[in-house]
């Protein structure tokens, strides 16, 4: 009876203290279309279809890590699609450095393959340039409210 008691009062406390969910507001596909073809110069390009998709990575996050290894292995989704790769940090994976090393390389998109796919992680601090491709990608991710990694939109 007392471990009834127990058990009940923990969840009543678990009720009343835990986090409230954001409630996520999404925009229109269209108008994320239209926000993502504004920066559609700042993707890392991989593959060569005829299919768009965008994507929002990053580099350190193991989701977006077996995303980008299972289509960079597979010549069907490399022929088939073509990615736009954006890279928008997660703050609590601290992978702002990584990104800027992979924008700054000379070929981005081996550097994103060898940290995401190969696990050699290395990292830069940005210049200006690099802080402020990385300051377009995340604002347009923040209109809309890319909150998981990875985030894909395929554009019809």
């Amino acid at each position: 009876m007392i471990k009834m008691i127990i058990i009940t009062i923990l969840l009543m406390f678990g009720v009343l203290f835990a986090d409230e969910q954001k409630a996520h507001t999404h925009l229109s596909y269209d108008t994320s279309v239209t926000l993502l073809q504004d920066i559609q110069s700042d993707a890392i390009i991989l593959g060569e279809g005829k299919k768009l998709v965008y994507v929002f990575v990053d580099p350190l996050c193991p989701h977006s890590r077996k995303f980008i290894t299972m289509v960079s292995q597979s010549p069907e989704m490399l022929s088939k699609y073509r990615y736009c790769i954006f890279l928008y940090s997660i703050p609590r994976l601290k992978s702002t450095d990584v990104v800027s090393a992979v924008y700054m390389s000379p070929k981005p998109i081996d550097t994103l393959l060898q940290i995401m796919v190969e696990q050699k992680v290395s990292s830069t601090k940005g210049d200006e340039v690099t802080i402020a491709k990385v300051a377009r990608i995340a604002k347009i991710a923040n209109k809309m409210d890319v909150y998981k990694r990875p985030y894909l939109i395929i554009k019809k």
